[in-house]
């Protein structure tokens, strides 16, 4: 699993990192920080007025301060990490019986069991937003696709390319990992991208999160050094047209539109205004392959929706 904004923002502990992986959002890719974890779900008792008020559980501070001393069924689901820290990520407050309660618990252990097509499947049943969307996508991260499903697989080593331009270190640490075949160095090359992530992002952190990250991922001199010059340099941007290219190539059907079209495509998106030769050899650059045929879209021939 990845860590949610709240961890950046000193709302939760930065636990010991497994490796990088890159996860594709609703409107973004990007490299983040992986982590295991033991998941728990507990049920217990706790009176309203000694509730504090947090965004994690069901209840607003109104409500449980009319409450007063009222005894209120609590079922938590927390994180457990390598280093025995615990992180709360659920807390309900149920009014109600204990039948009641430990129905809440076996519906949470239950959602706790969920594979990624289950949850995808109830993903259909009502408008998701995108923060349930993310949820399974920080669950269960893609890995690269296997290289005989070209087009996936062009698509994977594109976006890759793409946030090479931020993080240069720490996508050729995970490229390495995916052609390395040996369990051990696999693991050290996936640990030494956690490294790399950090230091490349020396812009992004507080003094508050460096001290935190440090704590539960120590970094090598190597790759202090790595922070420090990197802060000492302008922070990398990602090209738009590039990261739109990339991101919606296959999702929007970029690789189905001539060169004009995409380049009002993009140009929608991105607000940058590029020639059809010079969308056609930024797509090149990136690997991008399409089997239409070069050149104009024949009259009998339909436009796709994008």
């Amino acid at each position: 699993m990845r860590l949610t904004k709240g961890f950046y923002k000193g709302q939760g502990i930065i636990p010991p990192f497994d490796g990088v992986r890159m996860i594709e959002y609703a409107d973004h890719v990007a490299l983040t920080p992986m982590y295991s974890c033991r998941e728990f779900v507990g049920l217990g008792k706790i009176k309203a007025s000694a509730v504090k008020t947090r965004r994690k559980h069901t209840f607003s501070g109104l409500f449980l301060k009319a409450m007063g001393d009222k005894e209120l069924w609590v079922v938590v689901r927390w994180e457990r990490y390598g280093d025995g820290r615990e992180q709360p990520t659920l807390i309900n407050l149920i009014d109600g019986t204990e039948a009641e309660a430990r129905r809440a618990v076996r519906g949470m252990v239950d959602f706790c069991k969920m594979s990624k097509q289950e949850l995808e499947e109830i993903g259909k049943c009502f408008k998701q937003k995108e923060e349930d969307i993310a949820y399974v996508k920080n669950r269960f991260p893609d890995e690269q696709p296997d290289p005989r499903s070209l087009e996936a697989y062009d698509v994977f080593q594109a976006r890759l390319k793409v946030l090479a331009g931020m993080q240069p270190k720490t996508a050729a640490l995970l490229q390495q990992a995916y052609a390395t075949e040996d369990v051990r160095k696999r693991r050290k090359l996936e640990r030494e991208a956690v490294a790399a992530f950090f230091a490349e992002l020396s812009h992004s952190w507080t003094e508050k999160e460096v001290k935190a990250w440090q704590r539960s991922n120590p970094i090598g001199t190597e790759w202090i050094s790595e922070f420090t010059e990197t802060l000492r340099k302008p922070k990398r941007k990602l090209s738009p047209v590039d990261h739109t290219l990339a991101l919606d190539w296959l999702r929007k059907g970029y690789n189905l539109l001539t060169e004009k079209e995409l380049s009002k495509a993009v140009y929608k998106v991105t607000g940058k205004r590029l020639s059809p030769a010079a969308i056609k050899k930024r797509r090149e650059r990136l690997g991008l392959t399409t089997k239409r045929p070069t050149g104009p879209r024949q009259k009998t021939e339909k436009k796709p929706k994008v």
